[in-house]
């Protein structure tokens, strides 16, 4: 029997949204009175209904743009990650079996993250509580890390698809938070 399980967690704005922000609207702002200042030029007035909703449309994309969610989907044991801007364009993060998985632990920010030649943060801040993280290795990207933030069902689904050596790490450590993870290992013992 095929498990699917997927979670949609709301990325949290930080500093370089919030600057795209305050300079779309600075922007906007800059535009309207520059219009208002050159309204008496014919060409001008002419245009000003144009620009305004040029402008409108371009500040209104850019502003929604900052809205991010990621998709965590575990089907059988194996993880995809995408982020989903503005709830009209999906971006694909991560695509891994979970037999690839090579440590599936909490996140510890005191750990450094230099060792990795890519780091993918899909979790809505690095400041929430229940963060975890998993490593991998592909040919595309070298030595991954994945820090995220799943809940208990995907938590479980990502834990039956990986090996019995990360079972037993990730066990040991969602026990001393007081988590207890479940997952069945399928026939093929995958």
């Amino acid at each position: 029997m095929d498990t699917f399980i997927e979670q949609i967690v709301q990325k949290k704005k930080d500093a370089s949204e919030w600057s795209v922000i305050v300079g779309v609207v600075i922007a906007l702002l800059l535009i309207c009175c520059l219009l208002f200042l050159f309204s008496g030029l014919v060409f001008v007035t002419v245009l000003t209904p144009f620009i305004l909703i040029g402008a409108g449309y371009g500040g209104w994309y850019l502003l929604t743009s900052q809205n991010k969610e990621f998709e965590y989907c575990v089907t059988n044991g194996d993880i995809d990650i995408d982020c989903i801007i503005a709830r009209r364009r999906r971006k694909r993060l991560v695509s891994v079996a979970g037999r690839k998985v090579e440590s599936l632990l909490p996140y510890d920010a005191a750990k450094s993250t230099a060792g990795f030649q890519r780091v993918v943060m899909a979790a809505p801040s690095l400041q929430e509580q229940g963060l975890w993280c998993f490593t991998y290795h592909s040919k595309k990207n070298g030595h991954t890390l994945v820090v995220f933030q799943p809940d208990k069902r995907v938590l479980s689904a990502l834990y039956s698809g990986v090996g019995k050596l990360v079972q037993m790490d990730a066990q040991r450590a969602a026990q001393t938070l007081g988590i207890e993870l479940t997952g069945r290992r399928n026939s093929h013992g995958e």
